[in-house]
């Protein structure tokens, strides 16, 4: 691997594994609840556990100053909102901005199983070369298309059918997804946690590259959502990157700490709990 990257992932990943707070959500949702205000809640995380935050080039230059020692993750693609065909993400920057910012990774989203999937796949490919030229890691949000309602209803509870939902998220498909972003040039793929333990144990040995599990969709209680992060930290996960399931919390500061235990202190869920 490259000394520009492996620096840069020596940020992103200081104990070992990691756990990044995403702000990105503005660029689909607009000002939804909890990222009304980025620069207060950047000082919040800067001043908890986690390691760092990923957000738009804009937002990263708004809260630059409030950082302190986070490793910073620029959102390089979007181009779409709640009211669009979330599949027609396209870069919404450059690599060479990114680098300018100083940012030690870069993320883009990759569906698969859609009309769009090989156009999304070349972004990935072209975008990987890219990014080896200037030592920028490359982490893709791989997920498959089919998913999409899941992932972005806005809490758990609104949908009708959550059990169909659920079982949506085939093991399979997240295996494929995720081996695919591999080839594709990913350094880190981001991706749900699905199915059991050993089911999981196997898509990240097959991953090949580190897996930082995404958050999705707020659920109904803390041990639900820290019983997932659990299982795939025992699964072989990297580290996380949560978003709504910590900024929209009561207690967003407690559930990085409870989330830091499970993360970095390998603590059970009861142990975690007792944060918030």
């Amino acid at each position: 691997m490259q000394l520009g990257k492996m620096l840069r992932l020596r940020r992103i990943f200081p104990r070992r594994n990691s756990l990044i707070v995403a702000i990105d959500h503005g660029k689909y949702w607009g000002a939804i609840k909890g990222v009304e205000r980025p620069v207060e809640l950047v000082k919040m995380i800067a001043e908890s556990e986690a390691d760092g935050i990923m957000a738009t080039p804009s937002i990263i230059e708004l809260v630059g100053s409030s950082v302190g020692n986070l490793a910073v993750i620029a959102r390089l693609d979007g181009g779409t909102t709640i009211f669009d065909d979330l599949t027609e993400d396209r870069m919404i920057t450059t690599v060479e901005h990114a680098i300018s910012l100083g940012v030690d990774a870069g993320c883009v989203m990759c569906y698969i199983g859609c009309k769009r999937s090989p156009f999304l796949q070349q972004k990935v490919g072209l975008l990987a070369a890219k990014c080896a030229n200037f030592g920028l890691p490359l982490i893709v949000e791989a997920l498959p298309a089919k998913i999409l309602q899941f992932h972005f209803i806005k809490d758990i509870k609104t949908s009708e059918k959550l059990e169909e939902t659920r079982e949506v998220l085939n093991p399979n498909d997240i295996m494929v997804v995720s081996r695919v972003a591999t080839e594709l040039g990913a350094d880190v793929v981001k991706t749900h946690y699905v199915g059991t333990v050993e089911e999981y144990r196997k898509i990240v040995e097959c991953t090949l590259v580190p897996i930082l599990v995404a958050g999705g969709p707020k659920t109904q209680t803390d041990e639900e959502f820290l019983a997932i992060i659990k299982n795939a930290m025992d699964a072989g996960a990297k580290g996380i990157v949560m978003g709504r399931n910590v900024w929209q919390h009561k207690n967003p500061s407690g559930m990085i700490k409870a989330l830091s235990k499970i993360v970095h202190d390998e603590k059970d869920v009861s142990e975690a709990m007792k944060s918030l």
